[in-house]
């Protein structure tokens, strides 16, 4: 594949030192005049303003001119409200290898600039999570009313799911205040702008209206219109990706927020080491100085109700192992993090490669919690192919969830029994997990 001819516009008096550093780069255009920056013909991959060239009205021109083009300014001071795509970046940045990841952000910020401007006109604004809400996705919701500037009056954090009960969501939403609304989908109706985190519009059926951003980092669902997407199926969490477009946006990031995001990546990626990449590890180390560890120690220890310890163990009497995978019956739960819990003690056993613990929620829905060591089969695309025709399936390599409905179970496998739908599980992962793998490995 040819590489991609970087090009770079500067405006100013440069040191010819550092213009010879970014000539080892790419192709260099010095100019000294707004006029002449504007009769350059073709792209640059960034225009590098020097500060004492710098106004407001210079980059309003140049963003004209090169809509898709970054700017950062040398050695400028940062402003109070700088202008959309722009960058202050200290001199010594310019010359070391921070300017790469300089650049990056200040491409992002074409971004963000984007989904601000989608939003810009809404009145009621909703950020829409998915059903059973998470770390990740609660603190991206934070992240992006921060990023647009709203607070809980402009811009609702919603789910439609049931009221949230693993005690760790509990406790992170309790110790930093977040206002989260359980919504049902007739008030739906009620919003302008729909932003949807950590989830994209199959998940939610027919009766979702037309979203307008559409933020995740799963692997794409369907095919949906969305004003503004960003699918980032290499990161390991929704969290990073927010985390991102704060820094590129250079938002001010609070003590609260930090330790929300924080968590989110620390959660989604079990402390880095599922389904991580550098922006994930680049983002957690941003972020573990702006946190406050302390709460999220109290977090991460939420206590758990002893009338559910009883759960657990009976969750355990109804295990079986076969071909190297754990399966676990829960049974019948009214809070269904217990069924993730004991996919994740699952995959702790000796010998096991694959975890599936499965339980029924509420009377209503089949719910199904994958894991597995991280170098199988993906288990997101194992799970979307068996169940992504009867229910909502999906997940990353090493863990996948999937939620059924149970008259869709019973029309499947003709009854609804504990036993029935054991053999039914047992058999769909057996069949699955032994089966060759495709030849991109998956």
């Amino acid at each position: 594949m040819q590489k991609e001819l970087r090009r770079y516009l500067f405006i100013g008096d440069f040191d010819s030192f550092l213009l010879g550093l970014f000539s080892k780069r790419g192709e260099v255009i010095w100019v000294s005049s707004l006029e002449e920056a504007l009769n350059q013909t073709g792209n640059f991959s960034i225009i590098m303003i020097e500060s004492m060239y710098f106004t407001p009205e210079l980059t309003k021109e140049l963003s004209a001119h090169y809509p898709q083009t970054p700017m950062i300014v040398s050695n400028g001071e940062q402003k109070e409200e700088p202008p959309p795509s722009v960058r202050f970046v200290a001199f010594h940045k310019l010359l070391s290898e921070e300017i790469a990841r300089e650049e990056k952000l200040a491409r992002t910020d074409l971004r963000v600039d984007e989904l601000r401007k989608v939003h810009a006109n809404a009145k009621k604004m909703l950020i829409l999570l998915h059903d059973h809400p998470d770390p990740d996705s609660i603190a991206s919701a934070l992240a992006l009313r921060a990023i647009l500037k709203r607070n809980k009056q402009t811009a609702t954090i919603g789910h439609l799911g049931d009221k949230i009960s693993r005690p760790e969501n509990v406790a992170m939403i309790e110790l930093l205040e977040i206002d989260l609304q359980e919504l049902g989908i007739e008030d739906l109706k009620d919003f302008d702008s729909i932003a949807l985190l950590d989830v994209q519009p199959p998940f939610f059926g027919p009766e979702l209206p037309q979203v307008d951003t559409v933020i995740d980092h799963h692997p794409l669902v369907g095919s949906y219109e969305a004003r503004f997407k960003e699918i980032r199926t290499e990161e390991g969490a929704t969290s990073t990706i927010l985390t991102k477009y704060l820094r590129a946006s250079q938002t001010d990031i609070s003590e609260r927020l930090a330790t929300a995001l924080l968590y989110g990546i620390k959660t989604d990626t079990v402390t880095l080491n599922r389904d991580a990449d550098p922006d994930d590890i680049e983002a957690f180390t941003f972020l573990y100085p702006l946190a406050n560890l302390g709460l999220l120690r109290r977090i991460e220890r939420a206590e758990v109700p002893p009338s559910e310890i009883k759960s657990f163990g009976q969750a355990l009497a109804d295990h079986w192992i076969a071909d190297q995978i754990f399966f676990v019956n829960v049974g019948r739960v009214e809070r269904e993090y217990l069924i993730p819990k004991m996919a994740d003690f699952g995959i702790q056993v000796k010998g096991i490669e694959w975890s599936v613990a499965f339980g029924i929620l509420a009377n209503t829905h089949l719910i199904i919690s994958v894991r597995n060591v991280g170098y199988v089969k993906s288990a997101g695309r194992l799970v979307r192919e068996l169940f992504k025709d009867i229910g909502s399936a999906g997940g990353h390599r090493s863990a996948a969830k999937a939620v059924i409905s149970l008259k869709k179970v019973r029309k499947i496998i003709g009854k609804g029994s504990q036993e029935e739908i054991k053999k039914w599980v047992t058999e769909e992962f057996r069949k699955a997990v032994s089966e060759k793998p495709d030849e991109d490995g998956q």
